[in-house]
């Protein structure tokens, strides 16, 4: 009798854990569908969330770049190629590129034009700078000649070097220093990273003939193709 009672005692005991077991079971899987479904929902709304800046994105893309208040011009207003140099002067492509530029005008005169968008990208600390003092020199229609000093050897410069060649090309330095000193043109260099963002411009030098973009390699040969299509 006191045996039966045992086995009945056991029995029970296994049809509780039983049960137990079995609603443990059962109160994990609930909260593992809880928390996998808050986690979804969370992936969901973040991939909504990015899906929706997406399309701004795309809506606000600035397809073609466009001559900015400010911005160095060099050539005839009505000439049928314009030629979009966005560059970094602690760029060495950059620097090669000056060369086949210079060819460029020289081969096709007045059909083309020039744009200089100045792109700090590089991690020199003298980039922006650089092309701050650049700018101070276009406020004295003298850009091109002062990119051209700038571009020779861009590891030297410093605030010495800015105005040695301010001197050099006879700038006012009154003016020049006071240009340098308000550092005006952190707004035109903002402007011209926003529009490279935009361009999905992700290197220096990127070169845009009229709506043409060109990057990678370019030289001579490369702008002269774009060039020759777009005067067709």
């Amino acid at each position: 009798m006191k045996e039966k009672k045992e086995k009945t005692k056991q029995q029970k005991q296994k049809i509780y854990f039983v049960y137990f077991l079995g609603g443990s079971i059962i109160v994990i899987i609930i909260f593992a569908f809880i928390i996998i479904g808050s986690f979804w929902d969370y992936w969901s709304q973040l991939r909504r969330i990015e899906n929706f800046y997406k399309n701004q994105a795309l809506t606000l893309t600035q397809k073609f770049p466009q001559i900015n208040p400010g911005d160095p011009v060099k050539g005839e207003f009505t000439a049928k190629v314009t030629i979009f140099e966005y560059s970094d002067f602690f760029c060495p492509a950059c620097q090669v590129l000056l060369k086949d530029l210079t060819e460029i005008e020289k081969f096709y005169g007045n059909r083309v034009k020039f744009v200089y968008k100045g792109l700090p990208i590089t991690l020199h600390p003298e980039n922006r700078i650089s092309i701050n003092v650049a700018y101070c020199a276009h406020e004295q229609n003298q850009f091109w000649q002062y990119k051209e000093l700038l571009s020779k050897d861009p590891l030297l410069l410093n605030k010495q070097k800015y105005l040695e060649y301010a001197q050099k090309l006879g700038l006012n330095l009154e003016n020049f220093n006071a240009c340098l000193d308000s550092k005006k043109y952190e707004v035109l260099i903002n402007q011209n990273m926003a529009d490279a963002l935009s361009l999905q411009i992700t290197s220096v030098p990127t070169v845009y003939v009229n709506k043409q973009k060109l990057e990678g390699f370019i030289d001579f040969n490369s702008l002269r193709r774009a060039i020759d299509q777009e005067l067709l």
